[in-house]
């Protein structure tokens, strides 16, 4: 096999593997948009197994809303999964 040849064959290989990766890795799947996530609701989060108040800062683009707990520092800011925000009670 001529070199040429070889290179073309080694190039095509690696395109297609590539390819075959590039389709193969997972898709992140965004958060549903959360109808509680609204820039100043107060809610409670749940973390560390505990529910704590909170106001939320943004939503974000892929759902997850960016909170901060009630009485602690902005260093504990976090994005969160709707799953872990509700209402008050």
């Amino acid at each position: 096999m001529s070199v040429l040849k070889l290179a073309f064959t080694v190039s095509i290989a690696l395109l297609l593997s590539g390819a075959a990766f590039a389709q193969s890795a997972p898709q992140q799947q965004s958060d549903p948009l959360s109808p509680l996530c609204v820039p100043g609701a107060k809610l409670e989060a749940l973390s560390e197994g505990a529910w704590y108040p909170v106001t939320v800062l943004d939503q974000l683009r892929d759902g997850r809303c960016f909170i901060h707990y009630d009485s602690y520092g902005s260093d504990d800011d976090e994005a969160v999964t709707s799953k872990l925000i509700r209402a008050r009670r």
